[in-house]
């Protein structure tokens, strides 16, 4: 029995596991450096994403302004009874009682502002051609972006009813 005893006491102290308490410097580092990577990563799709949606949000703002100015343009001008171009940004229907103009990079119907505060008018072009009137205006957009500010030109020709 004594034998016995001393071979299993022989082996559990040969192999017996180690605890210790704590890092070693080199766990610590892996464990920083993946942490590093990680935070890089999530940083790296925070930022994508976030250029993305600046993106998405200043194309978006440049269709609104540009369908909503059309619209009322469209609108106002079939319905006028008669249209004069005052100066090459200024536009005055039936005798004056609406008036567009480019003022300081919006464009403005009687003193009400119809481009949005995240948009400006560059410049602004009324041609008249006999019962129609062409319209030329530049449109950018005020929000930052990376790839700098975004504009779109528009080019087009509305006729009177009358």
């Amino acid at each position: 029995m004594k034998l016995k005893l001393k071979i299993k006491n022989y082996k559990s102290s040969r192999f017996a596991i180690k605890i210790h308490n704590g890092f070693t410097v080199v766990e610590l580092l892996i464990y920083m450096a993946l942490l590093t990577i990680f935070l890089l990563v999530l940083l790296d799709v925070f930022t994508t994403t976030l250029n993305f949606k600046l993106q998405s949000e200043a194309v978006s703002t440049l269709n609104q302004d540009t369908r909503s100015i059309l619209g009322n343009l469209n609108y106002n001008i079939y319905n006028s009874g008669s249209a004069t171009i005052i100066s090459s940004s200024k536009l005055s229907l039936d005798s004056g009682a609406k008036v567009y103009e480019l003022l300081g990079g919006d464009l403005l119907l009687n003193s009400v502002k119809l481009n949005s505060l995240d948009t400006k008018i560059d410049n602004i072009t009324f041609t008249k051609i006999g019962q129609t009137i062409q319209i030329l205006f530049t449109l950018e957009s005020l929000i930052t972006t990376i790839g700098g500010p975004r504009t779109q030109t528009v080019s087009t020709t509305l006729g009177l009813r009358y």
